[in-house]
């Protein structure tokens, strides 16, 4: 009888079932504020399709793929702690009406692998593409994942597609996300997609 004249709603039964409840909200939120505790979030991919090659498989020729595109990639990580730019998919498609979201006929899914080079431009930095430090987290495509370092800006890479059959116009949809490197839990996702067909220039360059 002694619960009947407490306030409404104010039971030691409520109480116990509110405290119950209020653990597991704490604890999802501790791996999220391992990024935020600086306040900084690392921005998003620059991935700017225009400037795309295409490598025809000859010697010297682009990142060594056969038959494949190579797309620009730009990340910067101000922050105190390394990130992971993971692709979770990437589907490609040549002399096709509209990108493509999934697998299907004429759709070639993945990357051969993501390099490092000092500029995009002039053509001669087509085939500098210098290996990078790869993350072990889970959920990319093979080959897709890389570590930022902190205190990176503006950093840039290739992503290069599996061999396509051909390399002239395509139209691709990159899936990506943004990950801490100390515990893969996400920090951001996004997608990258052609507006329209792209016929980029062949891959070129010297013997370096």
């Amino acid at each position: 009888m002694a619960d009947s004249t407490s306030p409404r709603g104010v039971t030691r039964r409520t109480v116990a079932r509110g405290a119950a409840w209020a653990v597991p909200a704490v604890a999802v939120a501790v791996p999220a504020s391992a990024m935020a505790v600086s306040g900084y979030v690392p921005p998003p991919p620059v991935i700017t399709f225009g400037n795309a090659c295409g490598n025809v498989g000859a010697e010297f020729k682009g990142c060594g793929g056969d038959k494949t595109i190579q797309v620009p990639l730009t990340l910067t990580n101000l922050g105190p702690t390394d990130i992971v730019f993971q692709i979770t998919s990437m589907y490609t498609c040549n002399n096709c009406a509209l990108a493509p979201t999934g697998p299907g006929a004429g759709v070639y899914s993945g990357v051969r692998g993501i390099w490092r080079t000092p500029a995009h431009t002039p053509v001669t930095n087509h085939n500098d593409c210098t290996a990078v430090t790869a993350s072990n987290c889970a959920g990319g495509v093979t080959s897709g994942s890389i570590v930022v370092p902190s205190g990176s800006n503006a950093l840039n890479y290739w992503i290069e597609s599996v061999s396509l059959g051909s390399a002239s116009n395509f139209q691709t949809t990159i899936n990506w996300r943004l990950l801490n490197a100390s515990d893969c839990t996400v920090i951001s996702t996004g997608q990258a997609q052609t507006a329209g067909a792209i016929s980029p220039n062949n891959c070129d360059g010297g013997n370096d």
